[in-house]
C-alpha cells in the first residue's frame, strides 16, 4: 500500500517505516496515525516479516502530536468530547503497535517529543542517535502525559524521573535517557541503522517462538493496569478538556507566548 506520510521499506525479514514529515519535524497529525494503524493492520497478516525498525526523516524523530493542524475547537464541551473520542484512538493505536508480534525497534536520530516518545514506548527495545533528545511538552499546553503513557513510562524509569520529566517538560539527551533506562543502547549518528540491523541479526538468530512467545509474556507482565486506564483516562481527558486551560495552552503554543494558566 502506499502512503504519504510514511516510507516503508522491506528487505528480508524486516520493514523499515520512516516517519515522512520532515517539514513539520515528523509532527503525527491524524493522516499519519490512520496511516500508521493500517499499516499495522497489514504487518498482523504479514508472516514474513519478523522485524519492523521505525526511524524518522530529516533531523527529528518526531515532535510529537502536530498541534498546528489541529482543528478541534479549544473550549467547551464540543472540545472535550472531541479529546475524549481522540484519547480512545489513541489508546488503540499504541495498543496495537504494542500487540505487534514483529520485533519493533525505535532508531531514534533526532528529537522524540510527547507523542512521538509515546511511540517510541510502544517499541521493544530503543536504540537512540547521540544527536537525540527527549522531553514531554504536554503541560506547557495544559494536558498531562495521555494514551496510557505515564505508567508505561513509570515501569521504564521508575515513579520519581516520570514526575520530573513530565512536571518539568525539561529535555533529556541521549546519554541521561540510556542512564535513567529509557533507551537500550546510544551510538553515533552514522551507526544508528547498522546498530538496528545488528540487533535484528542477533535476535534473528534465535528461536523465532521463544522470541515471540517472550515479547508477549514481558508485555503482559510489565502492563497489568493498563485495561483499567482505557476506559478512565478519556474521561478524564475529557473533564481536562472542560476547563480553560488546554484551550489557553494550545494558542499560546500557535500565538508563540507564555500561556496563562487558571486551572480552573
Amino acid at each position: 500500500m502506499a502512503y504519504e506520510t510514511l516510507l516503508v521499506e522491506k528487505a528480508a525479514v524486516t520493514a523499515i517505516v520512516t516517519l515522512n514529515r520532515p517539514a513539520k519535524l515528523n509532527a503525527i497529525n491524524s493522516q499519519m496515525i490512520e496511516e500508521l494503524l493500517k499499516l499495522f493492520a497489514e504487518l498482523r497478516e504479514d508472516i514474513s516479516t519478523k522485524f519492523v525498525i521505525f526511524t524518522g526523516a530529516g533531523k527529528a524523530f518526531t515532535a510529537g502530536a502536530d498541534l498546528s493542524a489541529s482543528s478541534r475547537p479549544l473550549g467547551g464541551p464540543e472540545s472535550a468530547q472531541a479529546a475524549r473520542l481522540a484519547q480512545l484512538r489513541g489508546h488503540d493505536f499504541i495498543r496495537n503497535l504494542e500487540s505487534l508480534e514483529q520485533v519493533t525497534i525505535a532508531a531514534v536520530n533526532g528529537v522524540s517529543l510527547g507523542a512521538g516518545l509515546v511511540m517510541a514506548m510502544g517499541c521493544d527495545f530503543r536504540i537512540a542517535s547521540t544527536s537525540a533528545s527527549f522531553g514531554i511538552p504536554e503541560a506547557n499546553v495544559g494536558i498531562f502525559f495521555t494514551w496510557g503513557s505515564t505508567p508505561r513510562l513509570v515501569s521504564l524509569i521508575g515513579p520519581a524521573k516520570t514526575k520530573e520529566m513530565i512536571m518539568t517538560c525539561d529535555m533529556i539527551g541521549a546519554e541521561e535517557a540510556l542512564r535513567i533506562g529509557l533507551v537500550n543502547k546510544v551510538v553515533s549518528p552514522d551507526q544508528l541503522m547498522q546498530a538496528a540491523h545488528e540487533l535484528v541479526t542477533k535476535i534473528s538468530s534465535k528461536a523465532p517462538l521463544a522470541v515471540r512467545i517472550t515479547k508477549k509474556i514481558v508485555n503482559a507482565a510489565a502492563a497489568p493496569s493498563f485495561g483499567d486506564l482505557y476506559p478512565c483516562e478519556p474521561e478524564l481527558v475529557e473533564r481536562l478538556y472542560l476547563s480553560q486551560d488546554p484551550g489557553e495552552g494550545t494558542r499560546a503554543f500557535r500565538e508563540k507566548r507564555q500561556p496563562r494558566f487558571t486551572g480552573t
